[in-house]
């Protein structure tokens, strides 16, 4: 702080926020637009589906679950991370441990809206289908009406 004792007070205000202002835009360098996630999930569908055969495959998954995580646009965020935390569980589970296999059945079981939500989203944003998530059983069956403008009929 003595280095800035000099400074005439408008100059040290000047100072601190030019600080904080470089600060800030360094933690906003992510992007999560819908375009930017879109082309990443059309690149990653094929490795977030099956089969899972060698030890380090569900590994991978979770690891492209979590970069997704990182640029997930803010209109899916909350419903994509019960998903990556889902996936994070069903990778630690102990498969001789009835306890851990119903821990993950349980927490596949809630976030089954989420995952049918982000399946919804990606589908009628990107254009993609997403692949089942682990414990979520059938697929999900996304239907969207096309969005039409017509003038609205006149009163009687």
């Amino acid at each position: 702080m003595k280095a800035f004792r000099h400074l005439p007070r408008p100059g040290l205000a000047f100072g601190i926020v030019a600080v904080a202002a470089t600060g800030l835009a360094g933690c906003s360098d992510t992007d999560r637009s819908a375009e930017r996630f879109c082309g990443e999930i059309a690149q990653q569908v094929p490795f977030l589906e099956g089969p899972f055969v060698e030890p380090g495959d569900i590994d991978d998954l979770v690891d492209r679950y979590e970069k997704l995580d990182r640029i997930t646009p803010l209109a899916i965020e909350d419903e994509w991370r019960t998903i990556t935390e889902l996936m994070k569980m069903a990778s630690d589970v102990d498969p001789s441990d009835p306890r851990s296999r119903q821990d993950v059945a349980d927490a596949a079981y809630k976030a089954e809206r989420s995952a049918r939500d982000v399946a919804i989203w990606v589908e009628t944003t990107c254009g993609v289908a997403m692949p089942d998530v682990v414990g979520v059983e059938g697929s999900v069956p996304v239907t969207t009406q096309p969005v039409t403008t017509q003038p609205a009929a006149p009163a009687p």
